[in-house]
């Protein structure tokens, strides 16, 4: 091999290592993130039965890029790593192909939370990382033998890789890369997307012919002589607005929402975010007695997802605010089963998993 082509492969396996450690890095830093991303892939596939195990799939998962990412950047075992590498990246081609085709899948995590990509960018990603990995591993050719240097770079990657991802499933993720990280403004960003919201009249149809739901516009006097719909219901449909914080919307019992007279408070306010109450044990409890000697009755709000989840077991539910969330939300305000955001003046000052309170 001439020394300029050894150059480039040495760029090129560079690259290809950057992007693996980059991309296990990011999943090791939110393993529940990447574990929500894993469960959309199971469903998909009609896999659910292995969705308990998702947690599980999301560190492994980032274990073996960060170690892939170091050992391509080192240069260690070169041959090995390269086939391993070529492997991996071949499947991930090939769900990525299935999800921009004929298993839609919405954004594929592969960057978790961290760089959105939507399934077609996804695969010409691939596409192209299969195509510099082929080249790494021709210009890999010799099996090397175990070497000192490789047990301490594969020890370190995977000392590296495994305490991030238990830092993280312990506390919270060290980045936190979610609309709702500290600092976040977050009254002022629900009142700038709730105030770009326009609610439109519409009427549902049903089409006789295929069974499908069809929506038209109020105004349209058009669709009351079409013989081939018939009527459903009068309904309204909010358009504009925005993504990040569509979903953060809080409901009292009566099915009123909440949100942006909570986060017009003023001074600070605990909210006591409930993922999984089953998960509740002596330090959930410790750090619960913590809060409550924190902050007054009066200065802590539940949210909850309300999914079989015994909240009486947790707190006493006779003399706090309670509203119910969605659950997807929930998780993105915090990754913790059990968890406290503090708001101050409508801004997020404050997360902790409420073992660390």
């Amino acid at each position: 091999m001439s020394r300029r082509r050894g150059v480039v492969a040495v760029l090129l396996r560079w690259v290809v290592g950057a992007t693996f450690l980059f991309s296990g890095m990011v999943k090791s830093v939110d393993p529940v993130g990447t574990s929500i991303y894993i469960n959309k892939y199971l469903a998909t596939y009609a896999l659910d039965a292995l969705m308990p195990h998702s947690e599980i799939f999301a560190v492994a998962l980032g274990v073996v890029e960060v170690c892939l990412g170091v050992l391509l950047i080192c240069g260690v075992l070169r041959r090995l790593t390269s086939t391993v590498t070529l492997v991996v990246v071949a499947l991930f081609t090939l769900v990525t192909l299935l999800s921009a085709t004929l298993l839609p899948i919405g954004e594929c995590g592969c960057f978790g939370d961290a760089v959105k990509l939507t399934p077609l960018q996804t695969l010409f990603k691939n596409i192209i990382l299969l195509l510099l990995s082929v080249v790494v591993w021709r210009s890999s050719r010799v099996w090397e033998p175990l070497s000192l240097k490789a047990v301490v770079v594969v020890s370190l990657s995977l000392l590296l890789s495994l305490g991030v991802n238990l830092y993280a499933l312990r506390h919270l993720p060290l980045v936190d890369f979610l609309p709702y990280k500290v600092g976040t403004p977050l009254y002022d960003e629900v009142v700038k997307e709730r105030d770009a919201e326009v609610v439109v009249n519409i009427l549902k149809f049903r089409d006789i012919t295929t069974g499908d739901v069809v929506i038209r516009d109020a105004s349209d006097v058009e669709c009351w002589g079409d013989e081939n719909l018939e009527f459903v219901e009068a309904a309204t449909m909010v358009e504009g607005g925005g993504a990040l914080y569509d979903e953060f919307r809080l409901y009292d019992a009566m099915g009123e929402e909440c949100s942006l007279s909570l986060l017009a408070r003023k001074g600070r306010v605990a909210l006591l975010c409930v993922n999984d109450a089953t998960a509740c044990d002596a330090t959930h409890r410790r750090g619960l007695a913590s809060l409550f000697s924190q902050y007054p009755v009066e200065g802590v709000v539940v949210l909850s997802c309300g999914e079989d989840s015994p909240l009486e077991d947790v707190v006493d539910i006779t003399a706090l605010e309670i509203y119910s969330v969605d659950a997807q939300m929930l998780r993105s305000l915090i990754r913790s089963d059990i968890g406290v955001v503090v708001l101050h003046d409508g801004c997020v000052e404050f997360k902790s998993d409420i073992r660390d309170i």
